[in-house]
């Protein structure tokens, strides 16, 4: 097996971490709890379950964004093949494909406004990384593959 020459890890750009989430969600909370009581002791106590709703769609919603942080990709190219990597909770995925048949190409978006996909492989047989970059990571990525991959214009 050939050496890397160039090595990319790509993660989602999240700022909460699993030690810090719980302490988010505890401060929602103790601020939510005593409006609730006060609601409830005036006679509004159909409040309750709405707010255990919104507080357990709350949770929900930053367990999924924890869950979506520890997504990583990584690319490595050596002199004969280029290897993709992606790894997450309950996500294995692994693609080799040989160098020289390798292209790389920004596709753009589906629709207006939606953000365009970055796409290595052979043809027929490309695979989108960078998914959580924003447009101008993933244009700069572009870019630097570019000068290391050939641009291809026929992926699909």
């Amino acid at each position: 097996m050939a050496q890397a020459v160039h090595s990319f890890e790509l993660s989602p750009n999240c700022s909460l971490t699993s030690r810090t989430a719980p302490l988010f969600y505890l401060s929602v909370v103790l601020v939510c709890l005593p409006v609730l009581v006060a609601c409830a002791a005036i006679g509004a106590w159909p409040v309750l379950p709405l707010a255990g709703l919104e507080l357990g769609g709350l949770a929900l919603a930053l367990w999924l964004s924890l869950r979506r942080g520890q997504v990583r990709e990584y690319l490595q190219i050596s002199d004969d093949d280029v290897l993709i990597d992606r790894a997450g909770p309950g996500l294995r995925l692994e693609r080799r494909n040989q160098r020289s048949r390798t292209r790389v190409q920004l596709a753009p978006a589906g629709r207006r406004h939606w953000p365009s996909r970055l796409l290595v492989g052979m043809r027929g047989d490309a695979t989108e990384i960078g998914a959580f970059l924003t447009e101008s990571e993933r244009r700069r990525l572009m870019r630097r593959l570019s000068e290391l991959l050939p641009t291809g214009r026929t992926l699909d």
